[in-house]
């Protein structure tokens, strides 16, 4: 891990985001880049335009600028020189297109800590990096004090979902020794039996050399439900996840048509977007 790229709009989330990749780039001697982008209406008519430097658009460089400085040059972050850079255009499309042109090894954002995982990613421009961003990204959920992962779970997929993410994982886990809790959700629609998650689990975990792991298959009534109530069970730090570029992570998190509502998964979750998607 060389290269984190931290999006920021100022926020208590944004900074909680921001002090996870300090302390990721302690242990790794990773570079973090600040990042905020100065949000301008796409194809805009003249009165948007007009309305946009009225409400002080055109001023929001210089008072940008003056924060990220005084963040880069704060003693506490001597040691790691964070470096930051500020541009105009819709976040989502800027973030994403930084993170792939000038090969980022990872992207932590903050989510600004909605209760519900519906309003924490459908349609906002966390949802949006996740959807369209190549590399993993880390999503800082709450306003943590400290990133010190100990209990990582690793949602379990299938083929080409399976390993998504593993790499970023296993360099966290041996980074702060944290055992990697690889779970299966079963459900009502999607049935399998322990005997054959754990067999796959486990060739799985062979296959992929990983040490300190263990092997979990969990029975609910959707793979989200799931999800957060095993990371409720073993008190996870992390949990990370596939997702697709198409649709977001709406393949695991969707409302059901039962009109179930799904919890909160207030840990750090790491998506990875599976290739091809």
């Amino acid at each position: 891990m060389k290269n984190i790229l931290v999006p920021t709009d100022f926020s208590s989330h944004a900074m909680a985001a921001f002090e996870t990749a300090v302390s990721l780039s302690r242990r790794t001697g990773a570079q973090v880049y600040l990042y905020h982008v100065i949000e301008v209406p796409e194809v805009a008519e003249m009165h948007e335009l007009m309305a946009w430097r009225e409400s002080g658009g055109e001023g929001s460089m210089e008072s940008a600028d003056g924060m990220l400085r005084q963040l880069v040059m704060n003693e506490a972050y001597h040691d790691i020189r964070p470096v930051y850079s500020i541009d105009y255009g819709t976040p989502h499309k800027c973030i994403s297109a930084k993170a792939a042109g000038e090969g980022f090894d990872l992207v932590v954002i903050g989510s600004h800590g909605m209760s519900r995982i519906d309003k924490i990613i459908f349609g906002s421009t966390t949802e949006k990096v996740i959807r369209n961003t190549l590399c993993p990204v880390l999503t800082i959920n709450n306003t943590i004090s400290c990133f010190q992962p100990s209990t990582i779970v690793f949602c379990a997929g299938i083929a080409a979902e399976q390993a998504c993410g593993l790499e970023t994982v296993k360099s966290i886990s041996l980074l702060y020794n944290a055992v990697i809790h690889i779970v299966k959700v079963s459900t009502p629609e999607h049935f399998e039996t322990t005997r054959q998650s754990r067999m796959a689990m486990k060739t799985f975990a062979e296959t992929n050399k990983l040490a300190e792991y263990t092997l979990n298959h969990y029975n609910d009534r959707s793979v989200e439900e799931g999800l957060k109530h095993f990371a409720e069970d073993i008190n996870a730090d992390m949990l990370c996840m596939p997702t697709h570029g198409s649709s977001g992570i709406r393949h695991l998190f969707r409302k059901s048509v039962t009109g179930s509502v799904t919890g909160q998964i207030a840990i750090p979750v790491l998506t990875c977007r599976i290739p091809g998607t």
